[in-house]
């Protein structure tokens, strides 16, 4: 507790050091580990606001799966301090924006109409990607979903990946939810991306390396 950051090499001082109740050597898993601890009860009472999480599987793979189930654990939290507000999962804050998007697009004339209606489109590759994983109708399941948002509230409906026979549900219900910010910047970022893409107005190509080609050799006179 209480240890500076430093930002050149060379031993600490005992102020920037900080201090610790408990420093311990201790094997896990084969493997010995230096252990700093605070102590809760009996120590200098002070929380630590860093902790450390030991993952213990038989295979490799595991692990990986659950080093990355805690890493999407941790930064969903992190996401959530930043920004608390959640839009509805499974597909179904997309599919509403499609709707709006659709709407808008018709009242348009010309090329825009066309481009705006191609974004409400786009839209609709999160919840059709979700059915087919699920191996449900994506076709189906899209139809469905968009009848039910045409009333008022259905809005939170979303894709059912558990549900082999409709393959929707309501999100607000089943209290699925992502989180804002992260949605709204995937959104934002695959716009730009496409956008990028589509302002490309030439690609230039390199050629392989080395020297001018050989000319070939003509045919004897003979041949002829």
């Amino acid at each position: 507790m209480g240890a500076t950051p430093l930002a050149r090499l060379g031993a600490p001082t005992p102020e920037e050091a900080g201090t610790v109740d408990v420093m311990e050597c201790i094997e896990i898993g084969g493997d010995r580990v230096t252990v700093f601890r605070q102590e809760a009860v009996g120590g200098s009472g002070e929380k630590p606001r860093t902790s450390t999480i030991v993952l213990r599987g038989a295979t490799s793979n595991l692990l990986d799966d659950m080093e990355r189930a805690v890493d999407d654990g941790v930064n969903v939290i992190k996401a959530l301090v930043k920004d608390p507000r959640l839009a509805a999962g499974a597909g179904a804050t997309e599919l509403e924006l499609a709707k709006r998007v659709e709407q808008y697009g018709s009242g348009l004339k010309g090329l825009n109409q066309h481009a705006v209606r191609k974004f409400a489109t786009a839209l609709e590759v999160v919840p059709s990607t979700l059915a087919e994983n699920a191996g449900l109708d994506a076709t189906e399941v899209i139809s469905r979903l968009y009848a039910k948002h045409e009333a008022e509230s259905g809005k939170a409906w979303g894709v059912d990946i558990e549900n082999e026979t409709d393959g929707s549900l309501d999100t607000a219900a089943t209290q699925i939810y992502d989180s804002l910010s992260a949605k709204s910047w995937g959104i934002k970022l695959a716009t730009e991306a496409a956008v990028t893409v589509l302002r490309v107005d030439s690609i230039i190509m390199s050629k392989p390396a080395g020297g001018p080609k050989v000319p070939q050799q003509s045919g004897h006179w003979d041949d002829d």
